[in-house]
């Protein structure tokens, strides 16, 4: 009888050791990956996790021996973490605060996504709400811009009041420019990196206030530099996004496809548009008007 106890307690031993090395599947459905741990990132999951009643565990890249397939989710916070991802993985991967451009280029990994950037013509909305609705709007778009959303461009472009303008070479940049502003309200600015990067934004600006022109986006992150205005999509709006298609999906088997946000807010640049002298509506009403306008039209 005692010959038998080594081989009971290796038995013993191997199980504890196995439960040890799944416990993360086992404890959370739902996966949160990202690159380094941020209370932004924590509360997200948190806030997840408490809607749809469902455990979830934060882990960051550098993380090793977990167990991806035996999570009923994997959401994946940020560009860097999508880029990186190299996991083969049964589980459906949802991507958030991830641009259109790096969802796009990864979506054979990718089972949805919410973009971090708002749609061309929610800005251009915001610009009708902002100028009126008879006002002309010029867009600056590059070819690279024009292939990768199509569908995004050909919509604005119907818009007998939104002029497009192609730029197929960078160093005719200045004169597109003042072409437009020359003929048009405001410069309503799309989300692209090359286009407005920190080397070109500041004499976006500079020329566009010359003329008193505003510019609208690309995105809130230019607020700071100098855009008059924007619409984003804040934590809250994120994680209201995400639990719906978390819900759909491990519910119904029913996965939205990767697109931009509904639920989204404005700001504003007060000191812009002091400058500008212009009269700025109430934040929460153009958010009622531009909600109201696309909830009778879809996304591109």
């Amino acid at each position: 009888m005692d010959a038998l106890k080594p081989l009971w307690c290796r038995k013993v031993i191997i199980v504890l050791w196995c439960s040890l090395l799944f416990s993360a599947a086992s404890v959370a459905d739902i996966a949160f990956v990202v690159r380094e741990r941020h209370p932004m990132a924590e509360q997200i999951a948190k806030t997840v996790s408490q809607s749809l009643q469902i455990p979830s565990q934060l882990f960051t890249l550098s993380d090793q021996q977990v167990a991806w397939s035996g999570f009923d989710a994997i959401v994946l916070l940020g560009d860097p973490v999508l880029d990186a991802w190299q996991t083969s993985t049964d589980s459906p991967v949802v991507a958030v605060f991830v641009s259109r451009e790096s969802a796009q280029r990864r979506s054979a990994i990718l089972t949805s996504a919410i973009y971090v950037e708002p749609p061309l013509s929610r800005q251009i909305e915001l610009s009708k709400v902002l100028f009126g609705f008879d006002a002309y709007l010029g867009v600056i778009v590059t070819d690279a811009f024009t292939a990768s959303a199509p569908n995004e461009v050909a919509k604005v472009q119907r818009d007998d009041h939104v002029n497009i303008y192609p730029l197929s070479d960078p160093n005719n940049l200045n004169r597109t420019l003042i072409e437009l502003l020359a003929d048009n309200q405001a410069l309503v600015g799309v989300y692209d990196s090359e286009l407005y990067s920190p080397s070109n934004i500041k004499n976006i600006l500079i020329t566009a206030y010359r003329q008193n022109r505003p510019l609208i986006g690309p995105s809130s992150a230019y607020i700071r530099a100098g855009a008059l205005a924007s619409t984003y999509s804040d934590l809250d709006d994120v994680s209201k996004r995400l639990i719906e298609i978390l819900s759909a999906g491990l519910n119904k088997k029913e996965w939205a496809k990767q697109d931009y946000n509904p639920y989204f807010q404005v700001r504003y640049n007060e000191q812009v548009g002091r400058s500008l002298n212009l009269s700025l509506p109430n934040i929460n009403d153009v958010v009622k008007a531009l909600t109201k306008t696309e909830d009778h039209h879809e996304f591109p």
